[in-house]
């Protein structure tokens, strides 16, 4: 599913879509999900571990600064960009498709992330300001995806205007962390 919506909107993606690339059958899908948002819903959260994971590897590691911090924080988000996509490209679509009970999973590891990016705040001498900077980069993160990587038309848009960013995905998130751990 990830594969398909890296490349498609999710309302070009079907079923048989993901069942031909997984070469399991769309009744075997139906029974693990009860549609194509249920399914980047658990990628959503999957994705979420690996992030999770990797915060949680920093803290206490004695990266004390700011800026090691915030490298380390771009680094996990490039190497799980597709969380990006998904909570910035119809992520209340994708929750109102979904069972309560795959929601509260999904928020629980959300709780984890706030929980891990609070202590690297703390870490580096924010202990104030970490509820706060928390909830500002999850507000961030539902953005950055479509100014990084804009679909064709608006691409040409901004050209025609002359309001290309010509950021990458990685200054684009160090910037934005940089303004926040001010």
């Amino acid at each position: 599913m990830d594969a398909l919506y890296l490349k498609k909107e999710l309302r070009s993606i079907y079923l048989k879509d993901v069942s031909a690339m997984t070469r399991i059958s769309r009744t075997a899908i139906y029974s693990y999900y009860r549609s194509k948002e249920e399914i980047l819903l658990d990628s959503l959260y999957n994705h979420f571990v690996e992030l999770d994971d990797g915060l949680e590897r920093l803290v206490g590691k004695g990266l004390s600064t700011k800026e090691g911090i915030i490298s380390s924080i771009a680094s996990l988000l490039e190497e799980n960009v597709i969380i990006l996509k998904i909570m910035s490209c119809g992520l209340e679509d994708i929750e109102r498709s979904s069972s309560l009970e795959n929601l509260v999973v999904l928020k629980g590891e959300l709780k984890r992330f706030q929980t891990a990016f609070r202590s690297l705040a703390r870490e580096c001498g924010r202990e104030r300001d970490a509820d706060i900077l928390a909830a500002s980069f999850i507000t961030m993160m539902y953005g950055y995806y479509p100014i990084a990587y804009p679909i064709d038309v608006q691409r040409e848009a901004m050209r025609r205007t002359g309001t290309e960013i010509g950021l990458s995905l990685r200054e684009i998130i160090v910037g934005s962390l940089s303004l926040l751990f001010r």
